[in-house]
């Protein structure tokens, strides 16, 4: 008896072990084109391909995702941007208007929705000093935390809403809109904004997107619902960047910086300081891409473990979001 227990043991020691091993097999990696880059060398194409693979694992999932590559030199606070490409395929009232990146990283790279043309795009302003690799200095801003923080929005961290409510077809509010999966958990402290029909609330909206930030949980602004990101957070909803003057591409599509600080800032914050910044997903963002349909490793539900160099007091902003619109290949 004790022996057929020991061989029952032992095989579900096996299964689980093959089951890790299996989970650890899926990668969602990253194809780079740098035809409209002008100011990449091979320093800086190492470093996003070493923050490409740092993300791979993250899912389990298995897709190869085609990133348009473009770069400019302004003196402006945005560090970078990225987004994805966008098919028209998507149903009026629901929350299904998931971007190229996130459709195929879901679909584990079945299908492609808009063919040949690129999955996502990325583009970094070189006009800051960035460092490339693992030993950033205080005056200096971690290329590879930015890198990651920007594909996480083309793989689908952020909102489609607009300023005005419209959702990104110019749907106004009153009626059923096309919607990301993270808008269906986009709202105030109270809770959603946009019901099961898809229609947003133009009152509660034209408040919460300006309703301010770091002040929880009396702040007035925007909140992430989602369960897992709740459960992660003592069951309270997750405040998201809203500060009383909109921001184009930052608000209503990042972590509150205001109240995620010092100790606490997570890798989706609307901006960083210079100095190393984070690298991996907190136990919350992990909780966000599981409410928005993906299934995220355990392995990636760690803060990163950075050196404590002392940071500028000033910090820039990561444009977070661009949306490009592309006919479906069918």
């Amino acid at each position: 008896m004790h022996i057929v227990k020991l061989k029952i043991y032992v095989l579900q020691a096996f299964a689980v072990l093959m089951l890790h091993c299996m989970t650890l097999s899926a990668a969602v990696t990253f194809d780079f084109d740098y035809t409209d880059a002008n100011h990449f060398d091979d320093t800086s194409k190492a470093s996003l391909a070493s923050a490409a693979s740092m993300i791979s694992g993250w899912f389990n999932h298995t897709a190869t995702i085609s990133i348009a590559v473009t770069d400019s030199n302004a003196n402006t606070s945005i560090l970078a941007s990225a987004g994805s490409s966008y098919a028209n395929a998507f149903a009026a009232g629901e929350f299904t208007d998931r971007g190229v990146v996130g459709a195929k990283i879901l679909n584990n790279g079945a299908t492609d929705p808009n063919g040949a043309t690129a999955d996502g795009s990325v583009n970094v302003n070189f006009f800051h000093n960035w460092d490339f690799d693992d030993s950033i200095a205080a005056d200096a801003y971690d290329f590879k935390s930015t890198m990651i923080h920007e594909l996480l929005h083309a793989v689908g961290f952020g909102s489609a809403i607009q300023q005005n409510g419209n959702d990104p077809w110019e749907t106004t509010p009153g009626n059923a809109g096309f919607w990301e999966p993270f808008d269906a958990f986009v709202g105030d402290k109270d809770g959603a904004i946009i019901d099961g029909n898809g229609i947003l609330d133009a009152t509660k909206w034209n408040a919460a997107s300006i309703g301010g930030t770091g002040s929880v949980p009396a702040s007035d602004g925007l909140y992430f619902h989602g369960t897992n990101a709740k459960n992660a957070n003592s069951g309270n909803p997750i405040p998201i960047y809203s500060p009383t003057t909109w921001q184009s591409g930052s608000s209503g599509s990042h972590l509150d910086g205001g109240y995620y600080s010092g100790a606490n800032t997570m890798l989706m914050n609307e901006s960083t300081t210079t100095g190393p910044g984070k690298r991996t997903l907190s136990q919350v963002e992990t909780g966000v891409f599981r409410d928005i349909g993906f299934t995220v490793v355990p392995e990636a539900s760690h803060y990163a473990v950075v050196s404590g160099l002392a940071l500028m007091i000033f910090a820039l902003k990561r444009k977070g979001r661009s949306r490009k619109h592309a006919t479906a290949n069918v």
